[in-house]
């Protein structure tokens, strides 16, 4: 599928011959959850990406809350926002 506005692209390393994840989006989840505190964010996942007026990048995480009772685990869906600046910030974070 070419880059139209409002397209989604499933990136193919999504299936069973998947590369590794890029260094690229590597560093863009990290740079958004730099200063996230109470909780870590570790990216399992890129998923693909869909053209706003910017881009929307998709990944599955682990969510790890720390708190008294012991940590907390869970998957969740991250939806970061890249402007057209080359801006980066979280636009959603929904559990599975």
């Amino acid at each position: 599928m070419e880059n139209t506005m409002g397209g989604i692209i499933v990136n193919p390393a999504v299936n069973m011959h998947a590369d590794k994840m890029s260094d690229e989006h590597i560093n863009m989840f990290d740079t958004v959850f730099k200063d996230i505190d109470g909780a870590g964010y570790f990216p399992l996942l890129y998923v693909g990406s869909q053209l706003v007026a910017g881009q929307f990048h998709t990944f599955i995480a682990l969510r790890r809350f720390i708190h008294a009772e012991g940590p907390e685990k869970s998957l969740v869906k991250v939806i970061i926002f890249q402007s057209l600046n080359n801006d980066f910030a979280i636009h959603s974070i929904s559990e599975f």
